[in-house]
């Protein structure tokens, strides 16, 4: 697992500086496109500062999930990791170039029809990153999905289980209101918000806050399964034995109390030598 982890920091930090350099390349060789907006022109009219912090807290939101999704999901599905990893570079490249400069460097120009565009080596991993990661689900959600060694369902102890991940999200919701709280103060004093930018600030505070939300929710959800699945199948596992059948307990990677397998291990040769 750790190896994986630091294969995947290092696949991020490649296709940033690939990117960069390119960027710096092209700089002094190309003509450049400077894209002051954000997506599709999003946040084009918006000041510098405002710009700053509402791409440094989606920033910062995509790390979160990142870090996450590599930490939950399993080691036979590291082709996953190895494209969320080459979408965050993606990402990341174009983030540092808008709270560097203002702007991103778009030189790889597109012509087809009436259409027309530039991008960058950034864009080229994000499209790339995306568009293999909706492949690979497809064509191997067998391995996602359903791996040998999983459960049915994720709430095998709904009740503690449900407890948990409301804890999550009270935790989180209330972060994200003393957080907004502060950050709608300074930015108030700072840059006197009036009129679309303080919808703009509303609307980005809203949504990240929902999404972070949702997302430790789902999170108390998974984590909380790494406890309650073993128990569940240990629990399982002693009704089996005690009812006659001779079965070995196998819990799945990246399950808690991994030495409950020992103990069933124990109770079955008990058992078998009575």
């Amino acid at each position: 697992m750790r190896k994986q982890i630091l294969i995947c920091l290092g696949i991020v930090l490649l296709v940033i500086l690939l990117d960069q350099i390119t960027k710096i390349f092209a700089l002094n060789h190309f003509t450049v496109h400077r894209n002051y907006g954000v997506f599709l022109g999003f946040l084009s009219d918006s000041t510098t500062l405002f710009r700053v912090v509402t791409l440094s807290t989606f920033s910062a939101f995509l790390i979160f999930i990142y870090s996450v999704l590599i930490y939950l999901l399993p080691r036979q599905v590291f082709f996953l990791k190895v494209t969320l990893s080459v979408v965050l570079g993606g990402v990341l490249g174009n983030v540092i170039d808008r709270l560097t400069r203002s702007f991103t460097i778009d030189f790889l120009p597109v012509n087809i029809g009436s259409f027309n565009a530039s991008y960058n080596v950034a864009d080229i991993f994000l499209w790339f990153g995306t568009f293999y990661f909706i492949f690979a689900i497809f064509r191997h959600e067998d391995k996602i999905w359903h791996p040998d060694n999983s459960r049915n369902r994720y709430l095998v102890n709904p009740k503690e289980q449900l407890r948990l991940a409301f804890k999550f999200l009270l935790i989180s919701f209330f972060t994200s209101v003393f957080l907004g709280v502060f950050c709608f103060s300074f930015l108030q004093s700072l840059l006197q918000l009036r009129g679309g930018a303080f919808y703009e600030f509303i609307i980005i505070y809203i949504i990240l806050a929902s999404l972070f939300s949702i997302s430790t929710f789902l999170i108390g959800v998974i984590i909380s399964h790494k406890s309650a699945g073993p128990l569940y199948a240990f629990e399982l596992y002693v009704e089996k034995l005690l009812s006659g059948k001779d079965e070995k307990l196998s819990l799945r990677d990246g399950d808690n109390y991994k030495h409950l397998e020992k103990v069933a291990d124990k109770l079955r040769n008990h058992f078998n030598n009575k």
